[in-house]
């Protein structure tokens, strides 16, 4: 809560001196998590920090947030959004390093899989030209492959996510026991403190496996009541990007819908067999101090920013009346970046 309203009053024109601060705590953060890193399973993604752990992975997906924010605006200003060697070639050099950091470094698939989708996302508002999109999209692709295929553990999950009931003793054992719960919800749930696959069974039930634990206390009902509330929260977020002010704030938006929305799929498509699994927190439900911390300041920036957004009236033969949709006064200056 202190995060989200204190990004929500910080100026958005601030962020533009932030953005080289960010950049360099992500670097450091990710050299120290593979240095002195508690390994995890086979992978470094936290840092102990006294009784705390904190994931440089959320701190990178908000400053990749920030950062191809600025750099598409920038291009849009300069018109130089289709020329490759100012835009094209950054942006494959940021993906090649974003894929090197957190995939091979960290071991975290499901995180790069995030960025990768809020570079796409932001790219094609932008209105970087398609064909570079997809040229993107498969320097994406081929190294998604090569991460796969060249880990062990990762063609393992992968053959665990074609027949997941083939091993539910050894390798598809949360899988499975994550369809037992999410089956035993039948329509109304369990009910609260009436959970069983959370007390053993389920590996990771408050974090990555939270939905399927939900599931199995909530039942059918909850979980669509669940989906719905999400729903509501990205029609909101596209409401906000459509009216934005400007690029910068549009763009900013955009990502933050991706974001959430590609974490949302993974962890969900997961837990109900649609996808194979990943280490990667359920937004705003998972339990969870870096994520939570992150997501509430993705979502602090797109409240700051629904301050400046316009209403747009168009039925008077398509006259515009511009306002401020938060209460602000009309008279309210915009930022300037």
């Amino acid at each position: 809560v202190i995060v989200f309203f204190g990004i929500g009053k910080l100026p958005l024109n601030s962020w533009h001196k932030l953005e080289k601060p960010l950049i360099v705590l992500s670097i450091i953060s990710a050299l120290i998590v593979r240095l002195v890193g508690d390994q995890v399973n086979g992978a470094y993604r936290w840092i102990q920090i006294g009784g705390l752990s904190f994931q440089p992975a959320e701190l990178i997906k908000f400053t990749l947030l920030i950062w191809l924010a600025f750099f598409f605006t920038d291009k849009i200003k300069s018109n130089t959004l289709k020329d490759f060697n100012k835009t094209l070639k950054p942006l494959i050099i940021a993906l090649l390093l974003v894929g090197f950091v957190v995939a091979v470094l960290q071991s975290d698939l499901g995180s790069t899989a995030v960025m990768v989708a809020m570079i796409a996302a932001m790219s094609i508002v932008a209105g970087l030209p398609m064909k570079r999109i997809i040229l993107v999209g498969a320097v994406s692709v081929m190294c998604f492959v090569i991460f796969i295929s060249a880990t062990p553990y990762r063609r393992q999950r992968l053959q665990t996510f074609l027949n997941p009931s083939a091993d539910c003793q050894g390798a598809g054992y949360q899988t499975c026991q994550a369809l037992i719960a999410v089956g035993s919800g039948g329509i109304f749930g369990l009910g609260l403190a009436r959970s069983v696959q959370a007390y053993g069974y389920l590996p990771e039930a408050a974090n990555d496996s939270i939905f399927a634990i939900y599931a199995e206390k909530f039942g059918f009902i909850g979980t669509v009541t669940l989906l719905g509330l999400i729903m509501a929260m990205f029609a909101r977020l596209v409401r906000i990007a459509e009216r934005a002010p400007d690029d910068y704030t549009r763009l900013i938006v955009v990502g933050v819908i991706a974001w959430f929305g590609m974490q949302s799929i993974i962890n969900i498509g997961a837990m109900i067999g649609l996808l194979p699994l990943k280490g990667i927190t359920l937004p705003f439900i998972s339990y969870g101090g870096s994520s939570l911390i992150f997501v509430s300041a993705a979502l602090g920036l797109v409240f700051n920013i629904s301050h400046y957004t316009e209403f747009r009236l168009s039925k008077n033969k398509g006259v515009r009346n511009d306002h401020r949709s938060s209460g602000q006064a009309a008279t309210n200056e915009r930022p300037s970046y």
